[in-house]
């Protein structure tokens, strides 16, 4: 995990490099990441349904977003018609898992934000639209 200093520190090196490209170029940057940011709030708020996995699917982790999610509904299938000590203990286990990601939302939103900004200038650098 990073710290917010080491994220923001990165965020600054890449604005740099976008500030060096020209207008069209920075123009387009803009637009991409625009299109890619994803914003803390909306993280938090999916992550306090941690049992759907919503938080992971909004960034983009398919399959940790599918294993939560199956994990969930046979939590919740456990407690419904098995056993419920079982699906209670699988929804605790959830929990704990999870309880990181909801107290390290920004961190984890800034460092996707950061990839999807370098991923996008090399985008916009190498003339791949």
């Amino acid at each position: 995990m990073f710290s917010a200093k080491e994220l923001n520190l990165e965020e600054t090196e890449l604005r740099e490099q976008v500030a060096l490209l020209d207008e069209a170029a920075r123009a387009e940057c803009a637009r991409l990441e625009q299109l890619e940011r994803r914003r803390p709030g909306v993280y938090l708020a999916l992550n306090l349904l941690f049992f759907v996995g919503a938080q992971h699917f909004y960034l983009r982790r398919w399959g940790r977003g599918a294993l939560t999610l199956l994990a969930g509904l046979g939590a919740l299938a456990l407690l419904q018609w098995g056993d419920p000590w079982y699906g209670a203990g699988l929804l605790l286990a959830m929990g704990i898992i999870e309880i990181p990601q909801l107290l390290n939302y920004e961190l984890i939103v800034h460092a996707f934000n950061n990839r999807r900004l370098r991923q996008t200038l090399r985008h916009v650098r190498h003339g791949c639209r």
